[in-house]
């Protein structure tokens, strides 16, 4: 039996203009690709809900 539940989804959008040469394009592509971001993102999210103490029985993953 699952140990969890779903109990919300959160969606956050990233968005560049369409006229932004590619070659700046691809440098946001790969820095949004980057371990670096995904482990921050995470961090923040996970800070902002601990932030809540009526959160705290809440497990966070962050996934693409």
């Amino acid at each position: 039996m699952a140990r969890t539940v779903v109990i919300d989804e959160r969606h956050v959008t990233l968005r560049i203009p369409n006229d932004l040469p590619d070659n700046e394009g691809e440098v946001i592509r790969q820095t949004l690709d980057g371990d670096e971001f995904t482990n921050r993102l995470r961090r923040v999210v996970r800070a902002v809900s601990r932030s809540f103490p009526e959160l705290a029985a809440v497990r966070v993953s962050l996934t693409r």
